[in-house]
C-alpha cells in the first residue's frame, strides 16, 4: 500500500475542510494510505497582528510551500484565497476542487436584525479590507474593528458584546456545520464581492512529482477551475496582492463565464467594477481588470498602500 503524507494548517477549519477533502481523494484511491502533517503557519503564530503587516494572504501558505518543496509532505490542501497568484516555480496547483458558497455573511449577535436594520454606528468586525470597503459603501456609519482567531474565537468575542456583528466566509460556516446554528445573514455578490476563489479548495504539490500530480488532477472541478482560474488572472493583472480593496467572482453563464472584478478605497467612499464575458479565463481577467485600470483602479490601490505604510511607521 502506498502512503502519502498531506501538509495541512492546524485549525479547526483547516482540519476539518482537509478530512473531507481527503475523503474524496481516498473515494477515487482507496489503496493509497494518508497521514495528515499538521503544519503552524506564520498567519497561525502572529495571530493577533495585522495581516498585510505579516505579509498578506501569503502568510498562511508559505510553511506548508517549504514543507512541500523539501519533501517532507506529498501535498498540501489550502484554502484558495489565501494562494498568492504567483507561487513557486517547482510547485503547482495540481487541482481545484469543486466550490462551496464563495460568498460573505454577516454575523449577527441580536436574532432578526439585518445588514439594513443594525443600530447606527454598530461596530463589525473585520480585518479585510475588501470587507471593510464594501461594508462601508453601504453603511457608512459603520465602526469597522479589526478581529483575528479562528471562526469560534471570533464568533464567542461577539457574543460577549465586543462587536455587534462579524463577517466570515459561508464556506466556512458550512465546512464547520455552523451554518445551521448561528445566525446570520448570506452577502449576495451584489452587496460584497467575495475574494478571489474563496469558497474553493486547491491541492498543491510539486511539479516533479507526476504520480501524486496525476492522482490529484482526477479530484479536478474543471468549471470551478475555469472561473477561478478568471479570478485569479484579474487579481495577477491588477498588482497580484490583497493589501487593497479588491475582490472578483466569476461562474458559468450558459456556454460562457462571467466575471466581475471590484476595486474600493479603504473607507469605502469609492467602489469601482466592472463585468465582462467571456470563454478563455485569463483573456477574461486581464480584460477586466484592464476596465478597471481605465476607471482609475491604479490610483485607489496606490493610495491604499501609502495610507498603509503611514499607519504601519506610526
Amino acid at each position: 500500500m502506498k502512503k502519502l503524507k498531506v501538509g495541512t494548517r492546524g485549525s479547526k477549519l483547516a482540519t476539518t475542510q482537509t478530512k473531507q477533502a481527503l475523503a474524496v481523494f481516498q473515494s477515487h484511491f482507496p489503496d493509497v494510505e494518508v497521514e495528515l502533517v499538521k503544519i503552524k503557519t506564520k498567519g497561525d503564530h502572529l495571530a493577533t497582528h495585522n495581516l498585510q503587516a505579516i505579509g498578506g494572504q501569503g502568510c498562511f501558505v508559505r510553511e506548508l510551500e517549504y514543507q512541500l518543496r523539501a519533501g517532507n509532505i506529498d501535498f498540501a490542501i489550502h484554502s484558495l484565497k489565501d494562494i498568492p497568484t504567483t507561487i513557486h516555480e517547482d510547485l503547482t496547483l495540481a487541482c481545484v476542487m469543486k466550490r462551496h458558497s464563495p460568498t460573505d455573511a454577516l454575523i449577527i449577535r441580536d436574532a432578526g436584525v439585518s445588514l439594513e436594520t443594525l443600530p447606527k454606528n454598530a461596530v463589525v468586525g473585520t480585518s479585510s479590507l475588501r470587507r471593510k470597503a464594501q461594508l462601508l459603501h453601504v453603511r457608512p456609519d459603520f465602526d469597522i474593528q479589526p478581529i483575528r482567531g479562528n471562526i469560534d474565537t471570533r464568533i464567542r468575542k461577539m457574543s460577549e458584546g465586543q462587536y455587534d456583528a462579524i463577517v466570515l466566509a459561508l464556506a466556512g460556516l458550512e465546512r464547520l456545520g455552523l451554518d445551521q446554528t448561528v445566525y446570520h445573514q448570506e452577502l449576495s455578490p451584489e452587496i460584497m464581492l467575495p475574494a478571489i476563489g474563496q469558497g474553493a479548495l486547491a491541492l498543491e504539490c510539486r511539479k516533479d512529482n507526476k504520480e501524486v500530480l496525476q492522482m490529484l488532477k482526477k479530484m479536478e472541478h474543471p468549471e470551478t477551475a475555469i472561473a477561478v482560474s478568471a479570478e485569479r488572472a484579474f487579481l495577477n493583472s491588477m498588482d497580484g496582492s490583497c493589501t487593497f480593496p479588491v475582490g472578483a467572482y466569476s461562474f458559468p453563464k450558459g456556454d460562457t463565464y462571467e466575471l466581475t472584478g471590484m476595486i474600493g478605497s479603504e473607507n469605502g467612499k469609492i467602489i469601482l467594477k466592472e463585468t465582462m464575458q467571456g470563454d478563455d479565463p485569463v483573456i477574461l481577467g486581464k480584460a477586466v481588470a484592464a476596465k478597471m485600470v481605465q476607471q482609475g483602479a491604479i490610483t485607489l490601490i496606490e493610495e491604499c498602500k501609502n495610507d498603509q505604510k503611514e499607519t504601519f511607521i506610526h
